[in-house]
């Protein structure tokens, strides 16, 4: 830490008891004004070499010399035999032109602030932030219900939305898909899309693939037609009775009455 210069002001003297300025006095240095202080011996004259016992000796006219304290002490008191006197750093106006001037940032404070706004999140504007490997970038504890956790909107009409109970409600804003997957990454065995029936890692109960293949665990039910390249037009009829205005390409599966 810095030393501050003391000594060297024209309140900086050494008196007797009657208040005159006493030559060539010694004046000893500590770090308090009451009977339990301490002498301070780390003390340098202007050239930066340590006085004697750490005793500063008053001029011919009885002024205390200028001379460095112990780093970082702001506050020293002299002792010429009479009382102690508190001595003030005279280097504070050129301390304070460096905080103002030299040196805008001595402290490295606005530094270590920049550092921190720039980890901050802008609520307008873009940003960009850099995940962890393992941990996530964001994490929302959700309260119960099914309220929206976060929410798009554009001129006051909702659209997607995440909500509490953990579902995605796509809702767009125009005449546009509201969901597409890229399956470029993925291999023909991968599915673009997987349902499981107890959470991840448990049996899969639908399946589409990035080749378009659909595959279900159970049956699947259509309440319109049905059409493929390996069907065509063709009807499916069962029961004891043929249908009633049969057509190419008809199937009909006969089981008793």
């Amino acid at each position: 830490m810095e030393r501050n210069m003391f000594g060297g002001s024209a309140s900086d003297v050494a008196e007797d008891v009657d208040g005159r300025r006493v030559s060539g006095a010694p004046v000893t240095i500590w770090d308090g004004p009451s009977a339990t202080a301490n002498r301070v011996l780390d003390i340098q004259d202007t050239d930066g070499a340590m006085l004697d016992s750490g005793t500063v000796v008053a001029d011919q006219h009885g002024y205390l010399p200028p001379f460095y304290g112990p780093p970082g002490v702001e506050r020293l008191w002299a002792d010429s035999g009479v009382r102690r006197v508190e001595l003030i750093p005279v280097n504070l106006g050129v301390r304070l032109k460096r905080h103002t001037e030299l040196d805008p940032d001595p402290h490295r404070a606005r530094e270590y602030a920049d550092g921190k706004f720039a980890q901050t999140v802008k609520l307008t504007g873009p940003n960009q932030v850099a995940a962890g490997a393992k941990e996530p970038w964001a994490t929302i504890e959700a309260p119960d219900g099914s309220g929206d956790m976060v929410r798009m909107t554009r001129s006051g009409t909702l659209g997607t939305n995440l909500k509490s109970n953990g579902c995605w409600y796509l809702n767009p804003f125009s005449d546009s898909t509201p969901l597409v997957i890229n399956t470029k990454p993925l291999t023909d065995s991968r599915p673009a899309i997987s349902v499981t029936t107890d959470g991840f890692g448990t049996d899969t109960a639908f399946r589409v693939y990035k080749n378009g293949a659909v595959k279900a665990a159970g049956p699947i039910e259509a309440g319109g037609p049905v059409n493929a390249p390996n069907v065509g037009a063709a009807r499916i009829f069962s029961g004891p009775n043929p249908p009633a205005n049969p057509q190419e390409g008809d199937v009909w599966v006969v089981y008793a009455a």
